[in-house]
């Protein structure tokens, strides 16, 4: 494993991934470290890995989610409309709209 400006490299045999640690993944995205720890006690973003140590570890895909979910809360969703989308596999924005205005 190793590690530069946040960066961590988890030495997978079969796919290394470059991941990075809650707070460079809080500091590149505008996101507090608490709301990534928050997301992760109700489910909708768990990083996909952990250091030796435990320190958590998000990859491109965790930060895509992380910006679906971004997206999906300034639409008016609330956390549990979010979770029930991500949940259903319906990211759509056209979709995730016409649902919420029929809600609303």
């Amino acid at each position: 494993m190793s590690k530069q400006d946040g960066v961590v490299t988890v030495n997978d045999p079969i796919d290394p991934i470059a991941a990075l640690k809650v707070a460079a993944v809080a500091r590149r995205t505008g996101v507090s470290v608490r709301t990534l720890h928050y997301y992760e006690e109700i489910g909708i973003l768990k990083p996909s890995g952990r250091t030796a140590s435990g320190h958590r570890l998000y990859t491109p895909t965790d930060i895509q989610r992380l910006q679906q979910i971004r997206s999906l809360q300034q639409l008016g969703l609330s956390l549990s409309a979010v979770a029930d989308c991500l949940a259903d596999g319906h990211t759509d924005a056209r979709q995730v709209i016409g649902d919420h205005l029929q809600r609303v």
